[in-house]
This record gives structure tokens, sequence and C-alpha cells, in this order.
């Protein structure tokens, strides 16, 4: 029998690197993670945090309150993170709804502020263990379009929903229709929670026999970066946004959600068209805000430069929070690696977000002009040695594979293209991989703890779409694989 074979087609580097963002990379089993990132996350974001709390109008939470309540959450997610195990992530994620729930509902009939306050906690701490269980199959489960789909999409809808909160200045919305939203939101988002499976994790490589790729020492050079980022974009920006935001007879706060909206578009159109996204998104951070705060300086004297201010905030910090979470899954998942997932977390949460709002608390609470130049200034020299800095840091970190891999629609550790070109689910690669290795169907069962009858159709479903009739036409087909 001769053996078919696609041809071996020459692509355009355009459309070789701009595969992440095919939306043919979806998958129909993957779509409950997808679904709970954007709406659980955009819900966090727009009714739960300090970040989009805003000092003209008054939400779910007051803005004293949200302050709180974000703090709870990054502490309690980056005390989960170091918790909760992997294949905890369907049970986890389910509890910490429920307790969510019960703490939206007490909170809504508590008949004192001090009642208030401890189902705030409440709500903080399971909003946390949410963070920690939906970010697993993030990371381990969908692959880079997936990823890239589910981060970009819930930074459009913040910027929707900030836009409706502050439209036609906050009357859009009064805090019972906000309240409504915010409540069928989150009514959606976890009911995603109900279709989570344990099984929709890949087998880990060490149960495969794969070795990971070797994890280089400077690829943590990216949590601290992104400590920075959320410190001077998330902290000391919304802290001198508030200011601008106060004094200004500009809509400061609609200029600043319309940059974020242009971030994500920027976001998805680089991976689309260009070649070396990550340098190309890290310049677009670093001199958006940098930008920014050189116009904020000079605001007072020309106040139109408030404006130009508040977009191109937006702007910076749409596509470096983005790009935060897209690489902390793209490396998490090339390297399968719990730890690198935990540190980012802590220095994201505690060490950078924590921080970000103590300082943008502390800048909007003295709201002078000495203390906005001040912190104007240095911010900028921060983000100007961060500029210089970048070209060389990004450049050795590009030619790092998680880097290239960022520009790719799935992981490749183990030559996929060898499997993804005949179509092959993600179960059929495994169990293909598997029969390469030599196991038999029967130790691919225990392997994989799924029925043998179930191997068994998998492995006809392999022939079928391989267009073999053996298990040697199988390692003749796949020699270069069987050999490396």
């Amino acid at each position: 029998m001769e053996l078919k074979t696609p041809p071996n087609e020459k692509k355009s580097p355009l459309l070789e690197i701009g595969r992440v963002v095919s939306i043919k990379g979806l998958q129909r089993n993957n779509l409950p993670y997808i679904f709970i990132w954007i709406i659980y996350y955009a819900w966090v974001v727009s009714f739960a945090t300090w970040w989009t709390a805003s000092p003209l109008t008054e939400n779910v939470f007051s803005t004293e309150l949200r302050s709180l309540l974000h703090t709870i959450i990054l502490v309690s997610s980056g005390i989960f993170i170091f918790i909760i195990r992997k294949e905890w992530f369907v049970k986890t994620a389910r509890i910490g709804a429920a307790l969510v729930i019960m703490g939206i509902g007490l909170f809504l009939i508590a008949p004192n502020p001090q009642i208030e306050l401890i189902c705030a906690v409440i709500i903080g701490i399971a909003l946390g263990i949410i963070n920690t269980s939906i970010l697993i199959p993030f990371v381990f489960t969908l692959n880079n379009t997936e990823k890239l789909y589910a981060v970009v999409g819930s930074n459009v809808l913040i910027g929707l929903i900030s836009l409706f909160q502050e439209g036609n200045d906050g009357s859009y919305l009064q805090h019972s229709g906000d309240l409504l939203l915010a409540c069928i939101m989150l009514a959606i988002a976890l009911c995603a929670t109900l279709f989570f499976k344990k099984d929709s994790l890949p087998v880990d490589s060490d149960t495969l026999g794969i070795d990971t790729p070797t994890f280089q020492a400077r690829i943590y050079l990216t949590l601290f970066f992104n400590c920075v980022l959320a410190v001077l974009c998330k902290g000391v920006g919304k802290g001198l946004l508030n200011i601008a935001a106060s004094a200004s007879e500009y809509p400061i706060l609609i200029w600043h959600y319309l940059g974020g909206l242009i971030g994500c578009m920027a976001y998805f159109s680089i991976y689309a068209f260009s070649k070396r996204s990550f340098i190309w998104l890290g310049n677009i951070t670093f001199g958006s805000f940098a930008m920014g705060l050189f116009c904020n300086t000079f605001a007072v004297q020309i106040p139109e430069l408030a404006v130009a201010f508040a977009f191109l905030l937006g702007i910076g910090s749409s596509v470096g929070m983005i790009n935060m979470y897209y690489i902390i899954g793209v490396v998490g998942k090339k390297y399968n690696s719990m730890r690198y997932i935990r540190l980012s977390i802590f220095f994201i949460g505690i060490c950078g977000g924590v921080t970000g709002i103590v300082l943008g608390n502390f800048i909007h609470s003295r709201n002078t002009f000495e203390v906005s130049m001040i912190a104007s200034v240095v911010s900028v020299a921060v983000m100007l040695l961060f500029i210089m800095l970048s070209a060389v840091v990004s450049q050795s970190q590009y030619y790092d594979d998680w880097a290239k891999d960022s520009e790719k629609t799935e992981i490749d550790n183990e030559q996929l293209h060898m499997f993804k070109k005949y179509h092959l689910s993600k179960r059929e690669i495994e169990v293909c991989k598997l029969l390469l290795q030599g196991y038999t169907m029967r130790q691919i069962s225990g392997i994989l703890s799924i029925a043998y009858s179930t191997v068994n159709t998998y492995c006809t479903s392999i022939y079928r779409k391989l267009e073999i009739n053996s298990k040697t036409e199988l390692f003749l087909l796949f020699k270069d694989y069987s050999m490396k």
C-alpha cells in the first residue's frame, strides 16, 4: 500500500507567523474555559477592582470598598496558587463559585456596613479561589490561539462595559442598573464551571516519558517586567488618571477606555501581521506609557494633553495586561511549570498589584500638583530606562523557544506539526505518541486512565486519518519522530 502524505506546501512567513490568530485554532471542547475567562475576568475587573473604580461615579461597590476587595483578591490568588494542585481545578472552581454567590447574596441584604465588610472579605477570598482555578486550564489546556482570543476578548469587554458605565457622566446606569448587570454577568460566567472536566488537562510530560525544554533563568525577567508594569501602569498611572479625571473638563475616563480598545486592536493586529510580535508589543507598552506621562507633566499648562495622557495610558495598560497573561500562559505550558505560574501570580498580584494599589491611592489622596509632577517625572525616567533596556532584553528573550512559540497556534515541544497536518485531535495525538513509544493499547488505557475500548476507537480513527492499516506503517510514517 502506498502511503499518502500531504504535500509540503511552502507558506509565506506572514501566514506562518500569523497563524496564531486564525479562528480555526479554536476547539469546541475548550469553549467553556475561553468563555469563563472572557466573561468572568471582565466582570472582576469591571465591577470588583480598583483599576476601574471611577472617582466620578459609584458602581456596585464603593471606590474604597473596591480598593479593599481588589487587595484581598490579589493576596488570596497569590496564596491559593501555592495551595491548589492542578488536578483540583474543577472542584475548587465550583467551591469558589458557590462562595461568591453566597457572599454576594449576604452583601445585598447586609443590615450595616460592618456586615458588608465581612461579606466583601468572603467575596474577595472566593474570587481568589476562582482566579486560581480558571488559570490552570487557561495555561495547560488552551492552545495559543484560544489564549489569545480569551485575553483580548476579556479586555475588549472590559473597555465596552467601562465606557457604558462612564458614558453620559455615568447616567446610563444608575446604581440598581449597574447591580443588575453585574449579577447577570457573574451568574452567566459561573455557569461555565458546570462544564469543566478534569480530563481536559493534558497528560503530564513525565507520564508520557517526554522531557520538557530546558527552563532558562532569564525567563524570570518576564516576572520582573510584569511586576513593574503592574506598579506603574495600573498603580501610579491609575492614581494620576483619577486626579486628571477629577480636575479636567474633558471626559478623561472615556478617552482612557477608548485607548484600551485601540490597544486590543493593536495587539491582535501585531500578532496577525508582524514578525517578532513580542518585541513590538513590549515597545508599545513602555513607549505609550512613557509618552502618556510626558503629556501629563504639561497638562496643567495645556489641558488638552490630559486627553492624550489618558488615551496613551489606556493603550499601554491594555497591551501590557493582555501580553502579561498571554505570555504567562505560553511559558507555563511550554515548560509545564507550575513554579513559573506560582511566581508569576505572586509577583504580579502581591508585589506588583498590591504595591500599585497603595501607591495609586496615595497619589490620588494627595491630589497635589507637586505629587503629580514628581510621580510623572520619576515614572517617565523609569519607563525610559526600560525602553532603552528592552531592546537588548527582548532580543535575547526572543531566541528562547517560548517567544517563537507565542506566534504559533500550538506549543511545539514534540514536533506537533507532524501530527497536526493530519488533523488528529489532541487525544489522538497523545495516543499516537504512546504507540510510537512502543506502548500497547492496554498500557495506553492505564496511562491515560481511559477504557480499553476508547483507546481502540482512537486507534481506529488515527489509522483512518493516516490512511494506514498497521502499527508498522505508523512507525514508517513517523520515522523522524521515532528517531528523535
